[in-house]
């Protein structure tokens, strides 16, 4: 699998040291070129991911990519990659009129750490100034840990401090396949912030990175974008088949929902979950949450068995549960004005409207062997309160979605 990508949600990325050769700040006079849509791929590949992203790059360039112009509009696709070994590059790629695929690199930055927020923020702007288009689509691929700390996927610790050694890197055998823990030595940005650093809204963010899937991550983002595209488990280290969804992410809607389909179909032998996620609909089910977790429903949390609440994880690192299973369990009958109102019929409506489109398999396998069944697929994951982690609650007090459905007291 792959990329568990910290955006924490956690933007795992290679370490390197802010600076640049060109390319920061605004694009010069007369170099602004007008696109109908413009889709970003920021890779930050400085770490364990470095081959990966090699190999997706190259799918990029087998895939239908938009043909080059240079006067009128049409589609362009950027691609930021920053890869070990390789200096970090914004890169056009493009078709001339005869088909052949042109990578013209716009701008050769000096190292610097693809994952800071000043870096990440100057490389969008700059693309946004250099293309200006009717919509930005964004790609963010690298390591992912959903919604967590920034660090504490690798270095978890309990509520005295203390590093939880049972989940550590060098006990997991399949810490290859996931690239869940940036091995490299990496910087981390958390969602709060990386909500922060985007300069623009974009049509549609699609992560190519670990455990993005959670409510708590969309609703971080949910008014930087329309819509929203994650996978609320692992994702294998081959990320998705850029050669087929390349043109998809030219398509709107509808092209993310085949993204989605093309991404489930290529890991329906191992193991896979991804859904599509419209940002509009995230106040409604925010509004239903909050009425379930105010009529008992943080109560009836505590009583949980949580071995039997479908989760996204292994190694025991059990931060990512099911939100519909969670709330079907929790949800009350509640009865005003005489009539009797199920709160799960609202909360499952709202989850209906927000979820547009999910596919997972039955298991989750690495190298072979299950890790884990799915027997439920809301399309969302999500955080179940802990008492005896403390660190993880008063974090998760902190993020937007908390604040709006009070699950966390």
């Amino acid at each position: 699998m792959r990329k568990i990508v910290i955006f924490p949600v956690v933007f795992i990325l290679g370490q390197l040291l802010l600076s640049c050769s060109a390319g920061y700040g605004d694009a010069e006079p007369g170099q602004q070129m007008n696109a109908d849509r413009t889709v970003l791929i920021y890779m930050a590949a400085d770490n364990s991911l470095a081959s990966n992203a090699r190999r997706n790059l190259d799918e990029m360039r087998r895939g239908d990519i938009p043909y080059y112009f240079s006067e009128g509009s049409g589609n362009v696709l950027l691609v930021y990659a920053d890869i070990s070994g390789e200096k970090p590059r914004l890169m056009r790629l493009s078709k001339d009129r005869f088909g052949t695929v042109n990578t013209e690199t716009l701008v050769e930055y000096e190292d610097h750490n693809s994952c800071s927020d000043s870096v990440m923020r100057s490389v969008l702007s700059y693309a946004a100034a250099l293309f200006p288009a009717q919509e930005n689509g964004l790609v963010l691929w690298s390591h992912g840990t959903g919604w967590l700390p920034a660090g504490y996927y690798s270095n978890p610790v309990d509520g005295n401090g203390n590093a939880l050694q049972a989940l550590s890197v060098d006990k997991d055998p399949y810490a290859g396949y996931v690239k869940s823990f940036g091995a490299d030595g990496t910087f981390e940005m958390d969602i709060k912030t990386l909500a922060e650093t985007l300069p623009v809204h974009y049509s549609y963010i699609l992560f190519d990175a670990c455990l993005m899937g959670g409510v708590e991550v969309a609703y971080e983002l949910k008014d930087h974008c329309d819509y929203i595209v994650a996978s609320a488990a692992e994702i294998l280290a081959g990320g998705f088949p850029y050669e087929k969804i390349i043109p998809m992410l030219f398509e709107g809607r509808n092209g993310l929902e085949s993204a989605c389909w093309e991404f489930y179909q290529r890991y329906a032998e191992d193991g896979a979950t991804v859904a599509l996620i419209e940002t509009s609909k995230l106040n409604a089910l925010a509004e239903s949450c909050l009425d379930i977790f105010l009529s008992g429903g943080r109560v009836a949390i505590r009583s949980l068995d949580m071995d039997s609440l479908q989760g996204y994880f292994r190694m025991d690192r059990h931060w990512f549960y099911d939100l519909g299973d969670l709330m079907s369990r929790i949800s009350p009958a509640d009865t005003a004005e005489g009539q009797t109102r199920n709160l799960y019929d609202v909360f499952e409506k709202a989850l209906g409207d927000a979820v547009i489109c999910k596919w997972s398999t039955d298991e989750f396998v690495l190298g072979g062997y299950p890790q884990f069944s799915i027997k439920k697929f809301s399309g969302l994951s999500t955080y179940v309160p802990n008492p005896e982690n403390p660190v993880l609650d008063e974090y998760y007090k902190t993020l937007a979605w908390n604040k709006a459905v009070m699950m966390v007291e």
